[in-house]
């Protein structure tokens, strides 16, 4: 959830589920604090308004919070005390419309009701569907990592098991030294691309690429640019790419990754290691 691609995701998708709840809320009430609409030129230029107001301020949010996450531990709690200040913001946001362009209702006692109770469907109910997202998308990654870790190894690869931990130190996954293509440093994550019954899969693990390098000292894995670490055993083809040093990964990766030159000769040396 803490990746900033998924939470600018959810920023749209909150948006869509905000638009299509506001076309079908019909408040039973009869004041009102709904003015969302497009039935006349003032009411959609106010719409429009907030809209980019409130998009802008989701936005911000999702990137305080991914550059919060790459300081600190981010908790459930966290999270939760995050969404909280945001249903404020938003809030204080509409009801600053509502009092300023005199829509719907004015009357301080309908406002202080009615707002949080609107603003608080628009977001618990997409967060909550996010959240299981999330949550099934974890669990999915748990059980593929589950037959992984725990398919019939021989002897010899039982030895090269690595033991991934996160930033705490608790492990997360093992996995043979030879099923590993690459792994991609992601801010303060790192992304593990592996084979999986004959397919590429990934994990996100919160940690360093430094830490892992440290980790994978004795492996064929080595640091071949600033944000990658490849396996030198999966390399197939290599060579200069419009003026650049590139590997090519084996299936089912067939990823090509430019060299710094920075690494180049600890990729040679590698190669040269295979190759004898």
């Amino acid at each position: 959830m803490l990746q900033r691609s998924f939470l600018l995701r959810t920023v749209l998708f909150v948006s869509l589920f905000s638009m299509l709840f506001m076309s079908l809320y019909q408040p039973s009430l009869a004041y009102s604090t709904t003015w969302f609409g497009f039935h006349s030129l003032k009411q959609a230029g106010v719409t429009a308004l907030f809209y980019i107001v409130a998009i802008g301020t989701l936005i911000l949010s999702k990137l305080l919070l991914s550059a919060f996450s790459k300081r600190h531990d981010v908790t459930v709690r966290r999270i939760l005390l995050w969404l909280i200040a945001e249903f404020f913001v938003i809030a204080a946001e509409y009801y600053l419309f509502t009092v300023y362009f005199k829509l719907g209702s004015v009357e301080v006692p309908q406002l202080l009701f009615r707002i949080p109770l609107c603003v608080g469907l628009i977001l618990v109910i997409p967060y909550s569907i996010i959240w299981f997202y999330a949550q099934y998308k974890a669990k999915k990654e748990e059980l593929e990592l589950f037959k992984v870790t725990h398919k019939r190894e021989t002897i010899e690869s039982a030895r090269q098991l690595i033991q991934f931990r996160d930033s705490q130190g608790k492990h997360k996954m093992s996995l043979s030294a030879d099923s590993i293509f690459y792994i991609e440093s992601q801010d303060n994550y790192v992304q593990i691309f592996y084979a999986l019954e004959g397919k590429l899969s990934s994990y996100l693990l919160r940690s360093t690429t430094q830490k892992i390098e440290e980790d994978l000292a004795d492996t064929s894995i080595v640091r071949c640019r600033r944000s990658f670490l490849v396996n030198t055993a999966k390399i197939v083809r290599w060579g200069k790419e419009h003026g650049h040093f590139a590997i090519t990964l084996d299936q089912p990766s067939g990823k090509t990754i430019t060299v710094t030159p920075a690494y180049y000769r600890t990729i040679l040396t590698q190669l040269d290691g295979h190759q004898q």
